[in-house]
């Protein structure tokens, strides 16, 4: 299975004038959605990406989760700087609000079949390898829900999750048994990609991102098993979490609205995958 040790996800996110909220619809309409469909992906070597927008009154933003090998990652000299760059929407009325440093990837997973189109109704055969795909209504399900932590040992125990992945990235150590469960739940809920991102600008922050292949499924199958990874994900979330209820009850309330989804017609779906970008 594809986790953290073979892909890594990275979200990027861009401040909105209050006012011209519009504009940047328009501007995403005009530029993203069916002139250039590679434009969402942002950079070549992506093999998902998905722009979402929160249209808070106060603080609008857009948010743009992007996919991308890690064998690709590593061989990049500045690899936060090159993924900021790339984010594909460019505006006056857009500016910055993270650094790069404050987010790091706690949890990456894919199922072994996602699928590599986007169009319902459309099987992988249907579609030749170089034709690439963006839809404003993907056939998956696809949802960031931003998670907030309460404040001293939930931290604690963020950080220290941090360091463990960083651990399994290196090689240092392994969580086969962990990884095993993990992939029973994909499996049962249909799941094809889904990343844990940790960010510690202005407190402790988890942000959750999830292709499915549909939502209901998933939440079914999450509640509807004894599986270890999702019993214990359930109890953390919810002694760690101001708002358990915002992940773990359905339909989510999340502030993002899914405004363009697109993949390359060969992203990984196995670790050989990647080991095949790696030698490209």
């Amino acid at each position: 299975m594809i986790t953290e040790r073979h892909a890594t996800a990275v979200l990027v996110s861009r401040r909105i004038d209050p006012g011209h909220v519009e504009t940047i619809e328009n501007e995403i309409s005009r530029t993203c959605l069916g002139s250039d469909p590679n434009r969402v992906r942002g950079l070549e070597e992506a093999s998902t990406a998905s722009l979402f927008i929160d249209r808070s009154e106060t603080a609008p933003e857009l948010v743009w989760y992007v996919e991308l090998p890690r064998a690709v990652v590593d061989g990049w000299d500045d690899p936060q700087s090159t993924v900021a760059d790339a984010f594909p929407v460019d505006h006056d009325v857009l500016e910055p609000v993270d650094d790069p440093d404050e987010r790091t990837l706690l949890v990456h997973a894919v199922h072994p079949r996602r699928p590599r189109t986007i169009e319902p109704g459309r099987s992988e055969t249907d579609r030749s390898l170089g034709e690439s795909g963006v839809s404003t209504q993907p056939a998956a399900d696809v949802e960031l829900v931003r998670m907030r932590l309460k404040s001293g040992l939930p931290e604690r125990l963020a950080d220290w999750f941090e360091r463990l992945t960083q651990q399994v990235i290196s090689g240092e150590r392994t969580l086969d048994r962990l990884e095993s469960w993990s992939a029973e739940m994909l499996e049962q809920e249909r799941m094809y990609t889904e990343s844990i991102v940790l960010d510690r600008h202005n407190g402790y922050t988890l942000y959750q991102y999830m292709e499915a292949d549909e939502m209901q499924q998933v939440y079914d199958a999450y509640y509807d098993t004894w599986n270890p990874v999702a019993r214990g994900a359930e109890h953390l979330m919810g002694r760690l979490l101001e708002n358990p209820a915002c992940i773990l009850e359905y339909p989510l309330e999340t502030e993002f609205e899914l405004l363009a989804h697109a993949i390359a017609p060969d992203r990984p779906r196995r670790v050989g995958d990647c080991l095949e970008t790696e030698k490209r």
